[in-house]
């Protein structure tokens, strides 16, 4: 890579870490390091959403399976609408009611402290798995590009995201999130407009061919249901996802508590769904011009050859050509796009630590100072798990799929408890809630491991099932009747 993109890289981590540093000045307890002191702009959290949701998977992988296959993935995005809808009008206000820190001192006030130790560890697994999945993708493709080792890649990314989201917690996350949306969403469409210059067919020509080829097919309704490219499977599994992910996942519903009142945690959820369309057409776009290209250009033949995770990453190293600034822009984008969500996650899991375990079970009654402190304590921790999390992964694996799966075996029991505590009034006990969680997740991890490549249920209803089981069994007993309040918001 020539010296001017390697300017581009270096000159995006010292933009990121400036902005960091600015953005998170003036920590004075932990009410400022991890909710921003409840006065964060709902449009400023509405893009730190985007920026997380939108990871190093999905700008290297989501390409790569556009050009290998077609626009089936666009197939998640109408039911993930439906599902942050629910959770918008559902969840969102019982969070504002009891005024948490993190969404599982909800289950603990409705519930007991049982359900809330469950949840939490069951947020720790799947966001920890997840998000190592999406850290080794950017580490993917920059050791490719740049031909470095992957472990190396993997550390100094970890390392740079680690340093203000310490320092700066919640309002350095949201703040350097904004600016690493623009550059990978920036650096995406970069990747369309060179493809669109420099390719030798009319772009009119371009298009035509690419559809003659079905590679703009989005709904897949021949598949058998149990196949994980069918459109009811594939529909019905973004909607219990999205519900789960924008409502019972730590890492992407704190930002909405970071508003300082319920409607404007309703709006940054809203902007996030809207946005949500343009964003995936984007990146599968991506993928579709690079097969466009392939076909007129002898060179990038044996792309088609390659693991999806690997089709952009060597595109950008062996078809933009270096010296002018582009292939760093595009490097640039991706450890955006990566190192967004890794921020975010590590602001998510430090801030559970330190409310759900940390504060109520070792250290009582500290000053508010002092768990600030703490939390920047985990946040280096969680760091460091996660990159030994990214590098204990194949790299030829389907990051996508793999992401996907992951999240469909623990999101389910997650999601039918906090529906458990939406939707009634006094069922639900507190020790029985956590067995049945558990045994849920136990039951799926059975399926996916027993099944092997072929599993009896495909992974796009594991979270189906988890969520109708947990819900199904907690509904059977009673527990105590208290609901927080939402007028307290």
């Amino acid at each position: 890579m020539a010296t001017i993109d390697l300017t581009v890289v270096a000159a995006y981590f010292a933009v990121s870490l400036a902005l960091g540093v600015w953005a998170g000045r003036g920590e004075r307890n932990a009410d400022d390091y991890f909710l921003g002191g409840r006065r964060q702009h709902w449009l400023l959290v509405g893009i730190s959403i985007l920026a997380t949701e939108v990871s190093a998977i999905t700008f290297v992988t989501v390409p790569g399976k556009a050009f290998t296959g077609d626009w089936t993935w666009l197939q998640l995005y109408f039911g993930s609408f439906v599902g942050r809808m629910l959770i918008v009008w559902l969840l969102l206000p019982a969070f504002y009611g009891g005024r948490v820190t993190t969404v599982y001192e909800y289950l603990g006030q409705r519930f007991g402290p049982w359900t809330r130790v469950a949840a939490a560890l069951m947020f720790f697994a799947s966001r920890i798995v997840g998000s190592g999945l999406r850290l080794l993708a950017a580490g993917i493709a920059i050791s490719v590009v740049f031909d470095w080792p992957l472990s190396w890649v993997v550390v100094a990314c970890a390392g740079v995201a680690v340093a203000y989201t310490a320092f700066g917690g919640i309002k350095a996350i949201l703040w350097t999130d904004a600016w690493q949306a623009f550059i990978f969403l920036a650096s995406a469409a970069s990747i369309v407009v060179f493809v669109v210059n420099a390719s030798p067919l009319p772009f009119v020509d371009a298009v035509e061919m690419a559809a003659a080829s079905d590679k703009f097919r989005v709904f897949n309704l021949d598949a058998h249901w149990n196949s994980d490219q069918w459109f009811g499977a594939l529909t019905a599994n973004s909607l219990f996802l999205a519900a789960a992910v924008f409502g019972t996942d730590q890492d992407m519903t704190h930002r909405m508590l970071t508003c300082s009142n319920v409607r404007n945690g309703q709006k940054s959820l809203t902007f996030n769904a809207l946005i949500g369309l343009p964003v995936v057409v984007l990146f599968l776009a991506v993928g579709s011009a690079m097969w466009v290209y392939a076909q007129s250009s002898p060179t990038t033949a044996d792309l088609a050859n390659e693991s999806v995770n690997r089709i952009c990453p060597l595109f950008i190293a062996d078809v933009i050509p270096p010296g002018v600034g582009l292939q760093g822009f595009l490097i640039a984008g991706v450890l955006a796009a990566a190192m967004s969500s890794l921020s975010s996650t590590m602001g998510a899991l430090s801030s559970t630590a330190v409310i759900d375990f940390y504060r109520p079970f070792i250290a009582p009654g500290r000053s508010s100072a002092h768990y600030m402190g703490a939390g920047r304590v985990f946040t280096v921790l969680f760091a460091g798990i996660l990159t030994v999390v990214a590098l204990s992964f194949p790299p030829d694996n389907d990051l996508l799929n793999a992401a996907f799966g992951w999240a469909s075996l623990i999101y389910g029991s997650l999601l039918g408890v906090f529906m458990l505590g939406a939707l009634t009034r006094s069922r639900g006990h507190d020790v029985l809630n956590a067995v049945i969680m558990f045994v849920g997740v136990g039951m799926l991890a059975a399926v996916k491991f027993v099944g092997g490549d072929q599993p009896v249920i495909a992974w796009p209803w594991w979270i189906v099932v988890g969520t109708v089981w947990t819900f199904g069994a907690g509904v059977l007993f009673r527990g105590r009747n208290h609901r927080p309040n939402p007028s307290a918001a």
